[in-house]
């Protein structure tokens, strides 16, 4: 049974509504009437029945769905006349909804129809309606309805403190959304009503052990961070005091253009850089990704390697054939970053694109005084003479 076919149509805003004021609407009446009672009863005077009001409650003002296309029960159905008791009438909606529960999950609709029906007979007894409550959350709670399981437990727990299954399907409800401290709040008051439940100490233990797992699992991400942090220092550090590399923070995420790799700059024991290198090609949005660009290497190492002519063919974007040897160039973009180590002075100048010839190796290009690795190099190529190049070099796009 749906949310709708619950509440008439109720949008999920609107029965959240419904219900939380069911809960404070019945809260405060106990109070007020409980304090109104006792002046009475100070006074002298005979305090006031309250047992009819709570049927007022949104809570019991539902539209119920159409009967059970199938009801086996027909016979029962028809002996209750109308000289039943309403705790006759609803108690034997409600033990039809426990037979078909226990028929399984093709029956739990049907379930459902006959709890609704045990609470729109609005009997007086407030522990049974706390029943009808717990039993309708049951059949929530296997269908993992687990917003429902909390509104119809938190209102039977409210209707009878007592009703020790209402603390266990509100407790678990409470945990399968994650609301763990939650949880044991309701365990504990549970708990404190029957210090011996096995059910709500089970309930407790689980879910403090994942409450510790995701600690645990915190932590490991702290000292994980820490551990990273360092060894980023580390080897910021190494790359400075070799050749005046200075490593900085990446400027975005890289997983993109390195096809998930998590290839790093490394330094080998022979005390050689590795680079790992990422071309971007912003006229297209296309980029390559480099591996290994080792320190002598040249851009031209690798350009030529990708490019017409010594290679045939053209990249599958370049429909007009504009990315040759002869046309294309490669920039990087001054101070793109922060260095990770805050006492590398860095001079402040206008963010600008200086021009890599294709002669350079690369270890010349990354020990510019105003080149910053950003966590990995990056390099941009255009093609020389076209539009989309003299509005790059203008820093119009």
């Amino acid at each position: 049974m749906s949310t709708a076919d619950a509440t008439g149509g109720l949008t999920e805003e609107e029965e959240n509504i419904l219900w939380e004021r069911s809960v404070q609407t019945w809260k405060q009446q106990k109070e007020e009437r409980k304090k109104s009672n006792q002046e009475l009863i100070d006074k002298g005077e005979k305090p006031i029945d309250y047992d009819n009001d709570w049927k007022d409650l949104p809570i019991f003002m539902q539209e119920l769905p159409e009967e059970p296309s199938s009801n086996q029960y027909l016979a029962a159905f028809q002996s209750l006349s109308n000289d039943c008791t309403p705790e006759e009438r609803a108690e034997t909606f409600k033990n039809l909804g426990n037979d078909y529960f226990k028929e399984g999950k093709s029956r739990f609709n049907d379930a459902l129809y006959y709890y609704n029906k045990a609470l729109s007979v609005k009997c007086n007894d407030m522990k049974k309606n706390s029943i009808y409550l717990s039993n309708r959350a049951a059949v929530n709670m296997e269908l993992g309805n687990y917003g429902l399981v909390i509104k119809d437990c938190t209102i039977a727990i409210e209707f009878n403190p007592l009703n020790m299954k209402a603390y266990s399907r509100l407790a678990r409800a409470q945990s399968q959304l994650s609301k763990y401290q939650d949880s044991i709040k309701t365990c504990d008051l549970g708990l404190s009503h029957e210090p011996t439940n096995k059910d709500l100490q089970t309930i407790k233990e689980n879910v403090n052990k994942k409450l510790q797992d995701i600690k645990r699992r915190e932590q490991e991400k702290i000292d994980k961070e820490h551990q990273l942090k360092q060894q980023q220092l580390l080897l910021a550090t190494k790359l400075y005091e070799k050749n005046q590399y200075k490593l900085g923070y990446a400027i975005f995420d890289m997983s993109q253009y390195t096809y998930q790799s998590d290839r790093k700059v490394t330094i080998d024991q022979n005390n050689d850089v590795h680079f790992p290198v990422v071309f971007l090609y912003p006229e297209f949005g296309k980029s390559d990704f480099i591996m290994d660009f080792q320190e002598d290497h040249t851009f031209g190492d690798h350009l030529q390697m990708m490019f017409p002519p010594e290679n045939p063919e053209f990249a599958p974007w370049d429909t007009k054939k504009e990315y040759t040897m002869d046309r294309i160039e490669v920039y990087f973009e001054t101070n793109w970053t922060k260095p990770i180590l805050t006492d590398i002075k860095i001079k402040e100048i206008e963010k600008k694109w200086i021009r890599v010839k294709h002669t350079t190796d690369i270890a010349k290009v990354i020990s510019h005084p105003t080149y910053i690795i950003p966590e990995i190099p990056i390099f941009y190529i255009v093609s020389r003479g076209n539009l989309f190049y003299k509005k790059f070099l203008e820093n119009k796009l």
